[in-house]
């Protein structure tokens, strides 16, 4: 048996190397808040520094950080809203 140590109750202050469905819904959730369309916002599985948030076209690529998942996105929605994405397809 696998036991991921990156997914503990800890706040998720260990270091991640790739995101899961549970993580995925959750950045979701959030984009579905602001009125993104779902086929319009792309979330790789592996993760990036601190994370990116990348545009092109309609489309929207949001990378997770490798360390602090809960702190980054607490401060999700105040990063989306301070971009200019009036390109990206919304629903």
């Amino acid at each position: 048996m696998f036991l991921d140590v990156s997914r503990t109750d800890a706040g998720k202050m260990c270091p991640m190397d790739s995101v899961g469905p549970p993580e995925i819904m959750r950045i979701l959730a959030v984009t579905d808040a602001l009125g993104f369309h779902r086929e319009a916002v792309s979330i790789p599985l592996w993760t990036k520094g601190k994370g990116e948030i990348t545009v092109r076209g309609q489309r929207m690529q949001i990378t997770a950080p490798e360390s602090d998942f809960e702190a980054w996105l607490a401060a999700l929605p105040a990063t989306l809203q301070s971009m200019d994405l009036s390109a990206v397809r919304r629903s």
